[in-house]
């Protein structure tokens, strides 16, 4: 039990920041004021959004529907972020070797991956639960048994999604371990998975949209298909020990039959996957030559196509651009009566005559909340020293992570532009100055996200997951990708309300974002060398 529990706790000190940011500028308050601070910020945004629902909800005597919709909510979000984690927690982990080595059962390395799994996700759960639970509290009249249920709800709920990611995870694991291509494999099917969650999670806000009209029979629908949702309200509601006693055991079973489960299989896909295939057909080597810059570019394309989580975190957002074009294309007419009825005095013709302002504001929001460089620098991790020791010139190592990710990116928004332009009319004026705002908007969020990385890289990563999802510069580059894109769509907005011209509004636009690649090219030119020597991996 000793061994179990030291296990554990060494298990913990790795990869379990929410919000804690290492960065070597920092200093030890501000290491320890940022992660708290964020975590007040959260829970205070949730907070008002609870309370937001709350006040129709309370006029109606259906308050316990918001703990239904955060439940819901709560498990989406952790089965979605879950599927990230599974590669890096479960498959492929860094300390496999050292773990494997150590004289202790199979089972229990699989056992305390899993209850490190849960514990992230219990973290991460709470703060979306809690303020939705204190607000319910504050607003009706509870005892103490909503406490004791409530508390012991946090601890269970998440178990039910990360069992649901674990298998998942290993079923994506497995499935492209048995291709030539593993990463590639991977990449498609957890694509694929995430575009399926985010449809049925679209759909689902037609539900919640008129929350107050509906409350009711949607917290029927949701209670009798998602157990734990119905548990809990009934337990809040109605309290009885037997039905809080099989919630427990419920939750627990599920818990033990996942560890059982998966550990018939769980280290035939680890082997699977870390297994190596070597060609016997490669008898003759060549050596060919590349100019510096595309032999970089060749290099981060690697680097990109052979991180799964890299791949699904910067592409996910330009392939729901690309879904969003055929959307549009095809199924017009509803989308556009959806946008009419949350627009007042605004009818489905006056919409369509926006359509190329629309696919300016799409391709705003694709390019610049889908920032690749933001995590270049960092995924370098301990081989940056080497980068910086070749014999090329700072400027195009930095060049070269730049014009890597805009040509990942130009292709998607291309292709969405030819669907538009095939389905919608469009004069030469619009079409000439989108397909330039398709190599420009890029070309700035990637600008942007390589210096926001080279100010703060994070060098000590235990593994891809940290670099793109929990690092500063990533955060960083989304909030002010959140900003422009922001700022963007109400200046157009703006300036389409007050009668001008939609191809001059565009032009305008472009101009600006012009103005500012230019103003971050000459910052990059000034100030990225000093940055990029300063750093040491």
């Amino acid at each position: 039990m000793k061994k179990m529990l030291s296990l554990i706790k060494a298990s913990m000190t790795q990869n379990m920041d929410l919000f804690k940011i290492k960065s070597k500028k920092q200093s030890k308050a501000s290491k320890t004021l940022l992660p708290i601070f964020l975590t007040i910020v959260v829970l205070f945004s949730i907070w008002s959004y609870a309370n937001m629902f709350m006040e129709p909800l309370a006029k109606i005597n259906l308050e316990y529907v918001l703990l239904t919709l955060f439940v819901l909510v709560t498990f989406v979000l952790t089965l979605t972020e879950g599927i990230y984690k599974t590669s890096s927690l479960l498959f492929n982990s860094t300390d496999d070797n050292l773990m494997f080595s150590l004289p202790i059962k199979k089972r229990t390395v699989l056992f305390i991956r899993i209850f490190k799994f849960y514990v992230f996700e219990l973290l991460y759960n709470s703060l979306f639960l809690l303020p939705a639970m204190v607000v319910y509290a504050t607003n009706v009249n509870v005892n103490w048994e909503y406490y004791m249920v409530s508390f012991i709800a946090l601890l269970l709920l998440p178990i039910i999604p990360v069992a649901l990611a674990c298998i998942i995870g290993a079923i994506i694991s497995g499935t492209s371990s048995k291709f030539k291509h593993k990463n590639l494999a991977q990449i498609i099917i957890t694509t694929i998975f995430l575009v399926f969650v985010f449809y049925i999670s679209f759909n689902l806000q037609n539900v919640v949209k008129n929350l107050a009209e509906k409350a009711q029979s949607f917290n029927s629908i949701i209670t009798k298909i998602y157990y734990p949702a119905g548990a809990y309200i009934k337990l809040v509601t109605n309290f009885n020990i037997k039905d809080l006693l099989l919630f427990i055991t419920i939750h627990l079973g599920i818990f033990v039959v996942t560890i059982w489960a998966l550990g018939n299989t769980y280290f035939k896909i680890n082997s699977k996957v870390k297994n190596v295939k070597v060609s016997k057909k490669n008898t003759k080597y060549s050596i060919k030559t590349n100019k510096p810059v595309v032999a970089l570019i060749k290099k981060e394309l690697n680097r990109f196509s052979n991180s799964p989580v890299f791949v699904t975190n910067a592409a996910f957002g330009l392939v729901l651009y690309l879904i969003a074009c055929i959307a549009i294309a095809f199924k017009y007419n509803s989308i556009m009566a959806m946008l009419s009825e949350q627009m007042y005095n605004i009818s489905i013709g006056d919409i369509k005559s926006y359509i190329p302002l629309v696919l300016f504001g799409c391709i705003c929001f694709g390019s610049l909340m889908s920032s690749i460089t933001s995590s270049m620098i960092s995924l370098e991790g301990k081989s940056f020293n080497i980068l910086k020791s070749l014999p090329v010139k700072t400027f195009t190592i930095i060049n070269a992570k730049i014009l890597t990710a805009v040509i990942i990116m130009i292709p998607f928004f291309i292709i969405g532009d030819l669907i538009m332009f095939i389905r919608f009319t469009f004069n030469i004026e619009e079409m000439l100055i989108i397909l330039a705002a398709s190599v420009v908007l890029p070309l700035v969020a990637e600008t942007l996200g390589i210096i926001v990385n080279l100010k703060y890289p994070k060098m000590d990563a235990q593994n891809d997951t940290q670099v793109v999802k929990q690092s500063m510069s990533s955060m960083v580059a989304v909030f002010l990708g959140m900003a422009m894109t922001g700022l963007s769509i109400y200046g157009l907005i703006k300036m389409a309300n007050i009668g001008i011209k939609t191809d001059l509004i565009m032009l305008l636009a472009l101009v600006i974002y012009i103005v500012i690649y230019a103003c971050l090219w000459v910052y990059l030119k000034k100030k990225s060398i000093k940055d990029f020597n300063m750093i040491n991996s």
